[in-house]
């Protein structure tokens, strides 16, 4: 029998909570700074079915961050006009129609709002309230699932959420639904391991690092959630480079606090509320360094899991240093190098090797993102709304060589720092492979995405300075080559130097290489009435046709002098 409330948090938990802010300044301003949103919330009206092309994905994980926000607030402070406000907002989202089934994410995290709300307010809530909500729960969540649901199968973010989502849902009503939710738990656990495969082997997540919050988010809620209830997690945190990939996630926000944003992703640095139980579990507390700066500085706070995070917080422990640098294979390999983790003016280099051949992928191959003296040089645009596309008829989910996907300038080869030939996007289903020959120094083979019999791009981090050599053979002679690097830095050309300034900083980058032409291109403007503009933004780009034997090279160096 489920004892209420024990889904992930235990009233034993919400009574440690008091006492763990009292020994921990961050924690404690986490958890008034969320108290003080909770109260500013009160006066929303509540959430209405409204969807956003074919999804109510907005509307679902608008509804989490209210209702655990109250539920948080309630549990903390005992003030009943926050479990109210939350009881309301449960009986709107009930009284659905439905919770689009069509696109079953929003299901999945409709179901995991409710349930948590439903575990943790049970206790005060009215036998009748309890009726209506655990009946939507069955009707608009878990009864769609009682034996699976194709999504369980999915290989990537789709098949975490909907296991984790309903799962939740299973387990919050299991004591009133048992062979439904024991059903369901069977399926679930013949498919678990089927999304998790990603890890593999060093845990760098190919949808990249915005995904891997939200993807590794309910895998966490999924084995915590069992963890309280069943005193098992079916092995979720012990998948091969699972427990590694928040090292990958660290990692991965250069010293700027903007994200290596490939793939689907922003720069934007997510709160990555699953990073807080993973410290937790491999006792890292330095895991969460730039997570509680993020807190002082008062950011995060509309993670809509952002009250979990006050639950999960490690105990402090003694400080163990994090390397300066990360290299991982998989779909989507990465090497990634800093100079420090403490000094925002430190030296950073995140580069990948891998492409468009994967869920959210983009033609990126070889791209790479660079911080100094606290400002982002070389950037990733990253990516454009799904609805702005979708609603211009654009087949966006079509991976295939000549697919609409690869017109939309953010996602194609031109938009990134990488090479091309002639114009030619990159190959849709090669995928660049990475080796690293020394601890600083990473060889990324670009030939299966430039259909190319040889191209290579060898970087080596010096501490103070970035060495980049790229080098092709068997291009068409005479056909030009592109290397391009996108920035919101002023560009100034002299000869083979480019000078780049912003901010008030400078970075000097020095080519060579036989025949190269500098040009700044702005990129600022949409190209086709379907893209994005991309403000103050614009490209460095070195051009040089290959040598009549079809080789062709370019050494590129960034450096404060």
């Amino acid at each position: 029998m489920i004892a209420h409330p024990r889904l992930i948090a235990t009233q034993a938990d919400w009574q440690q909570l008091a006492e763990r802010r009292k020994s921990d300044a961050d924690l404690n301003l986490l958890a008034e700074l969320l108290l003080d949103r909770a109260r500013r919330d009160l006066k929303l009206m509540p959430l209405e079915r409204k969807p956003e092309g074919r999804r109510l994905l907005g509307v679902s994980r608008e509804f989490i961050r209210r209702v655990l926000l109250w539920s948080f607030a309630f549990k903390t402070t005992g003030e009943r006009e926050f479990f109210e406000r939350a009881r309301s907002e449960m009986l709107a989202v009930a009284a659905f129609s439905d919770w689009n089934p069509a696109h079953y994410l929003d299901v999945a995290e409709m179901t995991t709002g409710m349930a948590l709300a439903y575990n943790w307010l049970y206790p005060e809530m009215s036998p009748a309230d309890r009726t209506t909500l655990r009946q939507a729960i069955v009707k608009h969540g878990i009864g769609q699932a009682r034996r699976g649901h194709p999504t369980f199968k999915r290989t990537n973010n789709w098949g975490q959420v909907t296991i984790g989502g309903m799962v939740l849902g299973a387990l919050a009503v299991h004591d009133d639904e048992p062979e439904l939710a024991a059903s369901l738990l069977k399926a679930a656990q013949k498919d678990v391991s089927v999304s998790l495969d990603v890890y593999q082997p060093d845990g760098v997540y190919p949808e990249g690092p915005g995904y891997w919050a939200y993807g590794t988010t309910y895998s966490v809620l999924l084995a915590a959630a069992l963890r309280s209830t069943q005193g098992t997690d079916w092995g979720v945190l012990d998948s091969p480079g699972f427990k590694r990939s928040a090292e990958f996630f660290v990692h991965a926000v250069g010293p700027t606090g903007k994200s290596f944003n490939f793939a689907d992703g922003g720069e934007g640095q997510d709160l990555g509320v699953p990073l807080f139980y993973l410290a937790k579990e491999l006792r890292q507390p330095a895991l969460l360094l730039a997570k509680r700066e993020m807190i002082r500085k008062k950011q995060g706070l509309s993670e809509r899991f952002a009250p979990l995070a006050a639950l999960w917080w490690p105990a402090a422990e003694a400080q163990q240093a994090l390397p300066l640098s990360f290299t991982g294979q998989g779909p989507q390999p990465v090497a990634i190098w800093r100079s420090s983790w403490t000094d925002a003016n430190a030296l950073y280099l995140a580069i990948k090797a891998g492409g468009a051949n994967h869920n959210h992928g983009h033609m990126d191959g070889g791209s790479f993102v660079l911080d100094l003296d606290g400002v982002r040089w070389a950037k990733d645009l990253g990516m454009q709304a799904y609805e702005s596309l979708e609603s211009r008829g654009i087949d966006l989910w079509n991976m295939k060589q000549n697919s609409p996907r690869w017109k939309v300038f953010r996602l194609a080869s031109d938009a990134h720092n990488t090479l091309s030939v002639d114009g030619k996007p990159h190959s849709a289903t090669g995928m660049a492979t990475l080796l690293q020959p020394a601890e600083k120094e990473a060889v990324i083979n670009l030939a299966p995405v430039l259909d190319l019999k040889q191209a290579t791009r060898r970087v080596r981090f010096d501490g103070d300075a970035v060495q980049m050599d790229d080098e092709v053979q068997g291009a068409p002679p005479g056909r030009a080559l592109r290397w391009a690097m996108t920035t919101e830095a002023d560009v100034r050309i002299e000869g083979a130097h480019a000078n780049l300034t912003q901010q008030g900083k400078t970075l000097h980058v020095r080519f060579e290489g036989p025949g190269i032409r500098l040009e700044v291109a702005d990129i600022a403007a949409p190209r086709n009435d379907y893209d994005s503009p991309n403000p103050n933004t614009r490209q460095l780009i070195a051009r040089a046709p290959a040598g009549s034997d079809g080789s062709w090279q370019l050494k590129v160096r960034f450096s404060r002098e």
